[in-house]
């Protein structure tokens, strides 16, 4: 979404119903096996997997901005690729790890492994902005849309300590004073981060009972 606003596409989006399963039905497995978002349908193309979608969107629709986002320097362009490989791979996995327990009913606040799978990627985060103010380039890339996005959203299991993981949490400051995470990464955290306080309440409340 991030991606699509930043390239002034007019994107029409179908919100999926997650808690009544709709990713799961086998309507919406027709168009991706994996019951999972984002899916992306241009004409009677479809992709599914946000790193692919974007890497499409980026490819016929970017414009000037493609050499931006995704520089064509062979060296450059494999470490954007590095970073959003670790993102789908790890940290996005870790984050998920998290949310499958919490939509399942299993925990209302992280357990300790979920904390520290979580860190574990915000050092890996840490060490990347070692040699650059961003994770792949001297400036904003697709891997920081990528690596951002997760982070960003992970602040509702568990905060990036500064102190801790100091680069890190001054990438995290400075990304949010980018205008599409303002408008767009901002409100979807904020909308998140209500349902998930509302579920573990709800957890926590039922798994006192017993």
């Amino acid at each position: 979404m991030m991606l699509s606003d930043m390239l002034g596409l007019q994107m029409e989006y179908n919100d999926v119903k997650f808690l009544q399963l709709e990713h799961k039905s086998p309507e919406f497995k027709k168009l991706n096996p994996m019951g999972t978002v984002p899916v992306l349908q241009d004409g009677d193309f479809i992709i599914s997997e946000s790193h692919a979608i974007m890497k499409y969107l980026l490819s016929k629709y970017g414009g000037d901005k493609r050499e931006l986002l995704y520089p064509s320097d062979v060296r450059t362009r494999a470490v954007v690729d590095q970073c959003m490989f670790f993102n789908a791979g790890v940290f996005f996995a870790a984050f998920m790890s998290v949310g499958r327990a919490t939509f399942t009913g299993s925990i209302y606040a992280p357990t300790a492994q979920h904390i520290e799978e979580i860190e574990s990627s915000y050092s890996v985060v840490d060490a990347y902005l070692q040699a650059r103010p961003y994770v792949a380039a001297d400036r904003l890339t697709l891997a920081d849309l990528a690596v951002g996005a997760t982070a960003s959203t992970a602040q509702t299991f568990i905060k990036t300590d500064a102190d801790k993981f100091p680069r890190c949490a001054d990438w995290l400051s400075r990304l949010h004073e980018e205008e599409v995470f303002k408008t767009v990464m901002a409100p979807g955290v904020a909308y998140f981060a209500k349902v998930i306080n509302k579920i573990w309440q709800h957890n926590k409340s039922k798994l006192e009972k017993k």
